[in-house]
């Protein structure tokens, strides 16, 4: 039923105050992924932390299929679309895998715990007819006569439940589930040519519940964490398809 792949970010939240725009963290870095290629830039970043905007510092390839985003209390792993559906992005236990080594380098610099993860997905599914569309509708919602009678053409559904799972820590960790179906329209633009979408948008996002902010995970941590969340991440997915269908 997927026919766009979006979006895979792969993220940790840490005290990366430290990791900031210096000529020295850019030239470290760069080193670090040299055989990536990457591109060196700088973004601004508004946070509660400063009250001034501050630079900070990113990798990115020249396409911008990859992207890092180093910020103040988090690091974002990010694969883009290099084509209209995405096929570039592969597998999410491929990307994860990649992401992990990317973490992997980041925290040899700059050795430290980190206090969340998180792994986000965003797809298009296929092309349905309006009654396919409504249907899913009125799986999803209960609702007033209002609009059982007049049937909505957008809609957002959005739903989080808390599921608990061992990534190798001391105790076990609670991760909140996150699912998102929304009926979008819109323009799609594959190179002069701009089509109209109607189309269900479905996006997932699994990250350690914010209450537990102290730096617990280490790189093994980190790295049992997104080993183990593709296969959560592909059984919530089919259960959520299958309810589509």
């Amino acid at each position: 039923m997927i026919d766009y792949r979006l979006k895979y970010q792969a993220s940790i939240f840490l005290n990366a105050l430290d990791m900031g725009a210096t000529p020295k963290n850019i030239s470290d870095m760069m080193g670090d992924f040299s055989d990536k290629g990457f591109i060196p830039n700088i973004f601004q970043e508004i946070n509660n932390l400063t009250p001034q905007p501050q630079n900070r510092f990113s990798l990115q390839s020249s396409n911008n299929e990859w992207r890092i985003n180093i910020a103040t209390t988090r690091i974002d792993v990010e694969k883009n679309p290099t084509d209209l559906k995405g096929t570039n992005l592969g597998t999410e236990a491929d990307f994860c895998k990649e992401a992990t080594d990317f973490f992997c380098r980041i925290i040899k610099r700059f050795p430290r715990k980190a206090n969340r993860l998180a792994f986000v997905s965003r797809f298009l599914l296929n092309e349905m007819s309006i009654d396919e569309l409504n249907n899913s509708y009125k799986k999803l919602f209960y609702s007033p006569q209002l609009y059982k009678d007049n049937v909505p053409f957008e809609w957002n559904w959005r739903t989080v439940s808390h599921i608990v799972k061992n990534i190798g820590t001391e105790n076990p960790e609670t991760f909140n589930f996150v699912t998102s179906i929304n009926r979008i329209n819109g323009e799609v633009r594959d190179g002069s040519t701009i089509s109209l979408i109607d189309r269900i948008d479905l996006s997932f996002d699994i990250n350690s519940i914010p209450a537990k902010n102290e730096d617990r995970f280490s790189f093994d941590e980190i790295k049992s964490f997104f080993e183990s969340v593709p296969a959560w991440h592909e059984s919530l997915k089919s259960d959520i398809l299958k309810f589509l269908e």
